[in-house]
């Protein structure tokens, strides 16, 4: 028997009439497979009392499928799906056996990692993100529904600016000034969906196939993926404790044509050192002289524990070559996707095109909410009471590896941000998938860079987004399954 009034399923309040929805659905029985031809189907009677509908409306079904060639009727024997249909087999989507006059779609592969379901787990260490927990949810939420509410608020369902909510850009070209020091209007501010929505629009407007992008020995790997998907090719430069290894790139750049360097100066990923003032002011000249642009990812300016952050170098007089990423992911939550590129109006309004082809426009609602958590203050005392809660976070876990692990790593305290990078000693050298697999069995999800492990001999070990209970289970399973790694 099958199940009609399973695979039927009707809606009175959509727009299509209740006929269509019954016709729509037969037809994609039939077409999947599921519905086999010359089958018989129930008479008008007894299908109107399955779906508790008018015999009318079946009857106006029928009659539609019979005149579309899905269905025939015979005097006496009743209705069937049609037996002039060729037949079609039940095909899993993901099954790729080809069959006669069959061929499987022609796809490039990305060679980027693959993102996994995550495990089954108790505590999650990353590389390094709010602890969504403490985010203002309920103040969001009500604004949110305040918004929704008013007559002010019909204006969101209508097509908006592909650069971003105007008042959210009016409102983050003060703040932007007030607090990084940048002579900036609305005009110079796209809004996007996170900081890494801003890198691939930037270097789809910077790159031509083969140009060359500096990038960090180690560096951010979904920039990286984005230059090479783009035809970008990735020259490395070093990084020591001072950032970017600025000597080296003007080695580079006296025999290569560099078209973009990317850089993370607050702090550099994954090492979270700081770029100097100095190598600030002598990459920009760099920049002038070679005629090259600057991505500045600032994706946790916000968070310094020791002292202000030095100013962006798009605070400075760059002349268009620096092109500046900010994120509120990284203030808030990650689910938060509202970022911002800011540059020269040129560049913006070539960026919002490409904006308008792979996103018509963002989250208004939400990019609206962001603007008034920013005049209202409610920006500021988030991150006021996370800054006190982050660097107690780190003060803790950077305690802990050192009572706990200092025989197997070192790392130095870092002055801002939200990961500590950690760096095995001599004769330590774990096997990534061992690590992980051994804290799992006790709950703990290290969720990190493979490669850093296994090639770099380190990791990134995020301290935000776990509060010091977790902290401290955490780094007693880290513990014992790195003192269980065989040494190298």
């Amino acid at each position: 028997m099958f199940p009609w009034k399973t695979v039927i399923r009707l809606d009175s309040s959509s727009g299509t009439p209740l006929y269509l929805q019954i016709v729509n659905a037969i037809v994609r029985e039939i077409t999947s497979g599921r519905l086999a031809k010359s089958t018989k189907v129930p008479g008008t009677r007894a299908m109107s009392d399955t779906l508790g509908v008018n015999r009318k409306t079946v009857v106006q079904a029928y009659d539609e499928l019979m005149a579309q060639g899905w269905f025939e009727s015979f005097p006496s024997r009743g209705t069937f799906v049609s037996g002039k249909l060729p037949i079609v087999k039940p095909h899993v989507l993901g099954a790729h056996e080809k069959t006669a006059g069959s061929e499987t779609l022609q796809i490039k592969s990305t060679g980027f990692a693959n993102y996994k379901t995550k495990p089954k787990h108790t505590i999650e260490t990353n590389s390094g993100t709010p602890d969504p927990r403490l985010a203002p949810i309920d103040w969001i939420y009500k604004e949110c529904r305040s918004l929704s509410g008013s007559s002010y608020g019909k204006n969101f369902l209508k097509y908006g600016d592909a650069r971003g909510d105007e008042k959210l850009r009016i409102t983050l070209s003060q703040y932007l000034s007030e607090t990084r020091g940048m002579n900036i209007s609305k005009d110079n501010i796209l809004i996007t969906r996170g900081s890494q929505m801003g890198i691939y629009m930037i270097l789809n407007v910077l790159l031509n196939k083969n140009d060359v992008v500096v990038v960090g020995h180690s560096s951010y790997d979904s920039a990286d993926w984005s230059i090479e998907h783009l035809g970008g090719k990735l020259k490395r430069i070093g990084v020591d404790e001072y950032g970017l290894d600025i000597d080296a790139l003007e080695s580079l750049l006296k025999t290569t044509k560099v078209s973009v360097v990317y850089i993370t100066p607050h702090h550099h990923y994954p090492t979270t050192v700081t770029l100097s003032a100095e190598r600030r002011i002598q990459l920009l000249e760099l920049a002038l002289k070679y005629n090259f642009a600057i991505i500045e990812d600032d994706y946790d300016y916000d968070f310094h524990y020791s002292s202000s952050p030095l100013l962006p170098l798009a605070s400075l007089n760059h002349h268009e070559h620096v092109i500046y990423i900010g994120s509120f992911s990284k203030i808030f939550a990650p689910a938060i996707r509202i970022g911002y590129v800011v540059s020269s109006r040129r560049i913006i309004d070539e960026l919002s095109k490409i904006r308008g082809i792979i996103d018509r426009q963002g989250d208004p609602v939400m990019e609206h909410v962001l603007a008034l958590a920013i005049e209202n203050g409610e920006l500021q005392r988030h991150l006021k009471k996370t800054l006190k809660i982050y660097l107690l976070r780190r003060n803790l876990i950077c305690r802990l590896l050192t009572e706990k692990l200092g025989d197997y790593v070192e790392f130095k305290v870092p002055e801002g941000g939200m990961a500590v990078w950690v760096k095995f000693r001599n004769g330590v050298k774990p096997d990534a998938e061992s690590l992980i697999a051994e804290c799992l069995k006790k709950g703990l999800y290290l969720n990190v860079n493979h490669d850093f492990i296994n090639n770099l001999n380190a990791m990134r070990l995020g301290f935000a987004s776990i509060n010091e209970e977790e902290i401290n289970t955490a780094i007693d399973i880290l513990a014992g399954a790195i003192i269980k790694q065989p040494a190298s």
